[in-house]
């Protein structure tokens, strides 16, 4: 069975709590900033975590060359952006980036756990209303069972490919 890989750009220094959420989802968690020390905080995480699974894999370059670099993404992380001052400004949820995302999506779908941070154009209330969303021949809906809302402010997206 091929590993689940997980893909949190635009991630600052945010590493151990996603990877205790991720870890029932994912086998790898794929971490990007621009932020030169995230390089660092890499071994910070391994030195608390040796033998943490998901395995963890710390990227400092711009999510918008790295995602090229993916094969396949499972699942999407992301929260806690901004277009501010510290933020990365990008659109991670908005229609220029997302479509990059779910290219790499395997066939049968995928899961994005996100707060809605940066959300372009409502992509992100529309795919946890009700009704959810269709967009780029993929069906977002949020899941009947939201474990982290409570405790880290994250929806649970479900993503599916939708039927020609």
């Amino acid at each position: 069975m091929q590993p689940k890989i997980a893909f949190y750009p635009c991630c600052r220094l945010d590493l151990i709590r996603p990877l205790e959420i991720l870890e029932a989802f994912a086998d790898e968690v794929i971490f990007c900033d621009k932020n030169i020390n995230i390089a660092a905080d890499q071994h910070i995480l391994i030195a608390k975590r040796p033998n943490f699974s998901p395995k963890a894999r710390v990227q400092c370059a711009d999510a918008r060359d790295l995602i090229r670099e993916i094969e396949r993404i499972d699942v999407l992380f992301y929260r806690r952006d901004s277009v501010g001052e510290g933020g990365s400004g990008l659109f991670v949820l908005g229609d220029s980036f997302l479509p990059e995302i779910l290219a790499r999506f395997p066939p049968q779908g995928g899961l994005i756990v996100t707060d809605g941070s940066n959300s372009r154009g409502s992509n992100f209330k529309r795919m946890i209303r009700n009704s959810g969303l269709e967009k780029h021949g993929w069906r977002f809906e949020a899941q009947d069972e939201q474990p982290f809302i409570a405790t880290d402010g994250l929806y649970c997206v479900r993503v599916k490919p939708i039927a020609l």
